[in-house]
């Protein structure tokens, strides 16, 4: 993951150091150059990330490398943030000048600024001409992806071969149709990395209709390069010793190896003329529809009935071809073929009873695999010719070491998370802070995103959560993650969950960067950026600060948990607080936590915050309007929290809102200052039984009433006046393209 979190960083720093905020501080000298000097290295360190990527796996110097280059390039996100958020400051405040700085903000003083840049730009200086390796350059880094060749071949014993029957007669059904409208069609197998596409596309290969059927076949293993001239060679290597036509042609294939890459073409375009040939092409990655265009104009040539068999892990290939038919998406293994995979390959071909418990403890581990056959093989090889005792250990212990003890369903899963696009790995590999099986809220997990700054956005005019959503996207596409929920009226997916080997892979991947643990189990190194933490009890709150003391944490995420402690005064509760001093995203789930009135001057880089399950608030602090960078609040189960702060105009950046059961949450008084902000897409309130206020009368002409909103929901506020007066009220706000937008209400034909 360091390659996906350093090309964040270094965009971000680019970004924040090429804008106009540095024009409007007097920095004292030398500082502008430091400055100059510091975007130049940065960039010049940006291109040999990648390479760096792969040489870490096999070079501990390499690896240390870029452990020292994050540590830096981390302070110096936070340095530029400082005094970008000071200009926001500026903004919201009246007769502030940003030459002179806030005085509360000692760091951000125009010459501490200046030294600060100076230091960084000096450590990183040192840490690109500190290297004993070498690294290459990669100036297009973010449409680069590793490049690791894979092989497979056509072999396979059909009697190794379990569950996958239907699926063969499915696939043969589609080969040996030739009522397609093209002499030539392609037949694609979708599916998940270690899920048995190849196997399967091995079976129809193989199968003795399919040989009669065809008169050509052959096999080639694409993996993730895609060139055209290689395909066309490989191609032709496998059809050389199947060919049966004119002398010439094949004399012409037997030196295939020296033909100059001209002829090639030519030659494939010969050798398939006239043939209703099978052509299978594996592990295909190439989402580019254009560089598959070119290939397929040359495999045009066969008779009526031939076929392009090709399996990708990836719906975007599917795509690029340009195929709408005879698509097959290849479903992970039912229950009872799973233990039938697992006990041939545990048991071998025994046919004596299996001992009852050693069955027992099987089928449990059979359900962790979920289904995967290279998962259930792997684990099946392990404790193979192994006793009950160490089944039972395997069990309870070492199932989470299975990519240690046998690497090999980590790296099939792994090539698929190196050809990810940085942005998308990090946004892949953040979501190992979470458990295995949990389920993703679609919105809540890409504004997550957001706060870290893992979107990126090339156009201004597009909308962050619109790439997030593209994102969310490509990773369902790729079999990263799995729909969970779909939305019935819109089709869009809104609930996704991660496989328990994507999940071990994001574990994999993400090191120490992030971490999920409890006061019993696990620890946080200085290294750790992002935290989750399922605390089951903790009895004085110096075991919570001194298990951050190490910590640097950018996101602190409270898993939801039974804590069984008193309550706290906010003076109590500050040390921990200032342990946040960092954090982009904070979620607080204890029911007996105190907010500090200095939240908002303490955490002046949060981006995210939701408060929940909380019966001791009464109020939140009116700081917290100082959290200029603020893009997601959510306040839910605050039963006794009454008031809001009034000045939420501060908050500029407030993208979403969202305020759920919080039963003694009265008045909305200060809807009216968040009716002005101008980047609030969502607001949604929901079973807020003491609400008690009408819209209507939030509306002014003099001001402009929720100018940027998209989607405003009220759900079950029962005390709302008028017409709103129901259980149950959704609102769907539709944008008004006018210089007077409006709200429009489209249940009820109202404008306001």
């Amino acid at each position: 993951m360091a390659e996906a979190v350093l090309f964040t960083l270094t965009n971000d720093i680019l970004k924040l150091a090429g804008s106009n905020i540095f024009s409007k501080i007097q920095l004292a000298r030398g500082a502008r150059y430091d400055l100059k000097r510091l975007k130049y290295t940065v960039k010049t360190i940006q291109t040999m990330l990648l390479d760096a990527e792969k040489k870490q796996w096999e070079s501990k110097q390499v690896k240390l490398w870029l452990v020292r280059l994050k540590d830096v390039l981390y302070d110096a996100q936070d340095l530029l943030d400082d005094v970008a958020t000071e200009d926001l400051r500026r903004k919201v405040t009246p007769g502030n000048n940003m030459s002179n700085f806030s005085k509360s903000n000692q760091l951000a003083q125009p010459y501490k600024v200046a030294k600060r840049i100076q230091e960084i730009r000096k450590k990183l200086d040192w840490i690109a001409k500190d290297r004993e390796f070498r690294l290459e350059e990669h100036r297009s880094e973010a449409n680069v992806a590793i490049v690791r060749r894979r092989t497979t071949d056509s072999f396979v014993r059909k009697e190794d071969i379990i569950g996958r029957q239907i699926d063969e007669g499915k696939i043969m059904e589609s080969l040996l149709d030739s009522s397609s409208r093209g002499s030539v069609s392609v037949v694609p197998i979708v599916g998940m990395g270690g899920i048995g596409k190849t196997t399967l596309a091995r079976l129809a290969y193989n199968n003795d209709e399919v040989t009669k059927y065809f008169e050509l076949k052959m096999w080639v293993c694409v993996s993730d390069v895609f060139d055209r001239d290689f395909l066309i060679k490989e191609i032709l290597k496998s059809a050389r010793d199947k060919y049966k036509g004119d002398p010439e042609t094949t004399e012409k294939l037997r030196d295939i190896d020296i033909k100059c890459t001209d002829e090639l073409p030519k030659l494939l375009r010969k050798v398939l003329e006239g043939k209703k040939y099978l052509l299978v092409l594996d592990d295909l990655w190439n989402e580019d529809h254009g560089k598959w265009s070119e290939l397929q104009s040359l495999l045009m040539d066969g008779s009526l009935g031939s076929k392009i068999l090709v399996t990708t892990r990836n719906q975007s290939v599917v795509e690029a071809i340009g195929t709408k038919s005879d698509i097959y998406d290849l479903k992970v293994l039912p229950e009872d073929k799973s233990w039938d995979l697992f006990k041939k390959t545990a048991f071998g071909d025994e046919e004596e009873p299996l001992n009852e418990k050693l069955e027992q403890i099987g089928r449990d581990i059979v359900k962790k695999c979920g289904g995967v056959p290279l998962a259930i093989k792997t684990i099946g090889n392990l404790l193979y010719a192994k006793k009950e005792k160490e089944w039972l250990y395997f069990k309870e212990h070492e199932f989470s070491k299975i990519d240690t003890l046998n690497p090999e369903i980590m790296e099939v899963l792994k090539i698929s998370y190196d050809h990810l696009q940085p942005g998308l790995k990090h946004c892949f590999a953040y979501c190992a802070l979470f458990p295995k099986d949990y389920v993703f809220n679609k919105q809540t997990i890409i504004q997550l995103w957001m706060a870290q700054g893992f979107i990126e956005s090339l156009d201004e005019h597009e909308e962050i959560e619109e790439i997030g959503d593209d994102y969310v996207s490509n990773l369902l596409r790729g079999s990263f993650l799995e729909v969970e929920e779909v939305n019935p009226y819109t089709g869009k997916v809104e609930m996704f969950k991660m496989h328990d080997l994507m999940h071990d892979l994001a574990l994999k991947v993400v090191g120490n960067e992030c971490k999920m643990v409890n006061l019993n189990k696990g620890s946080l190194d200085e290294d750790t950026r992002h935290a989750s933490f399922a605390l089951q009890w903790f009895s004085s709150l110096q075991e919570v600060t001194s298990l951050l003391e190490a910590a640097n944490l950018r996101t602190f995420v409270s898993l939801k948990a039974w804590s069984y402690v008193e309550k706290f005064s906010p003076n109590e509760c500050h040390p921990i607080f200032s342990k946040f001093k960092h954090c982009r995203m904070l979620k607080l789930n204890y029911d007996e936590f105190c907010i500090p009135s200095s939240l908002g001057s303490q955490l002046k880089h949060l981006r995210f915050l939701e408060i929940c399950e909380n019966n001791f608030i009464k109020s939140l602090p009116d700081s917290i309007t100082d959290l200029l960078n603020l893009q997601t609040l959510k306040i839910s189960t605050c039963e006794k929290l009454k008031t809001l702060p009034k000045d939420l105009r501060k908050l500029i950046n407030l993208r979403h809102l969202d305020i759920n059961k919080c039963k003694s949450l009265g008045s909305l008084s200060c809807l009216h200052t968040l009716s002005e902000l101008s980047s609030l897409r969502t607001l949604s309130l929901r079973s807020l039984n003491a609400l008690d206020f009408d819209p209507l009368q939030q509306s002014s002409t003099t001001r402009p009433f929720f100018p940027s909103l998209e989607s405003l929901i009220l759900d079950s506020c029962i005390k709302v006046k008028g017409w709103w007066r129901r259980r149950r009220v959704m609102i769907a706000y539709q944008k008004h393209q006018s210089n007077n937008s409006r709200l429009f209400f489209q249940n009820y034909g109202l404008w306001i």
